[in-house]
């Protein structure tokens, strides 16, 4: 019976992120209270406080959610072991969650952005983002070492060129002017960022 009651928590506890997450991209972090994540989630805002000490906890534990599904394509099976078209690969997969219809992932991205300081939340963001860039880091420095990209290439400047062309597709999506920033052109800097690192190849003029 323990256990059974400790899963129901913890789904309990999974679908008060899952709200609050669904919350923040409709109405912002400020707009996200107790109150209305009680109410989304069919509860009484007392019983909040069963599964998370206070509000601050609930938003920590969303911005956890927000970065489990912005990069979920990096925890897909690489289709290649090449380190550049691994990096490719993840662009491509960013490409295709920006324009997907069901993620709203990207509208919570830049409320957490744009919350007020007091809620104490850009300083676990931006870790997260930095995280991100090491990871990507550490793939450009595993094509150094397969010799797919140039020893002298930055890994933390190619990573950070990777993240803010994520960005441009995002902020695109956001505005409302994805037909001029297209996947096609948003590819096109994506070959343009792997090229300025990628070791020529013997056929190259």
């Amino acid at each position: 019976m323990a256990g059974r009651s400790r899963l129901r928590s913890e789904e309990r506890k999974r679908q008060i992120v899952d709200v609050t997450l669904d919350s923040v991209a409709k109405c912002g972090v400020r707009g996200t209270t107790l109150t209305r994540i009680a109410s989304e989630v069919g509860i009484t805002t007392p019983a909040l406080y069963a599964h998370f000490a206070n509000r601050r906890e609930i938003l920590l534990e969303t911005v956890e959610l927000l970065f489990e599904k912005r990069t979920m394509p990096h925890r897909f099976p690489p289709a290649a072991e090449n380190a550049l078209e691994r990096l490719r690969e993840l662009g491509h997969r960013h490409t295709e969650l920006v324009a997907s219809d069901s993620d709203t992932s990207v509208f919570a991205l830049f409320e957490f952005i744009a919350a007020p300081q007091e809620e104490g939340l850009r300083e676990t963001l931006g870790a997260k983002i930095l995280g991100l860039v090491g990871e990507l880091a550490d793939l450009v420095r595993d094509g150094q070492a397969q010799g797919t990209i140039r020893k002298d290439a930055d890994p933390e400047q190619a990573a950070w060129m990777m993240v803010t062309r994520g960005w441009a597709e995002d902020i695109t999506h956001l505005l409302g002017v994805s037909e001029s920033w297209c996947g096609t052109r948003s590819n096109q800097m994506l070959d343009l960022i792997l090229e300025s690192i990628a070791v020529p190849s013997e056929n190259s003029d």
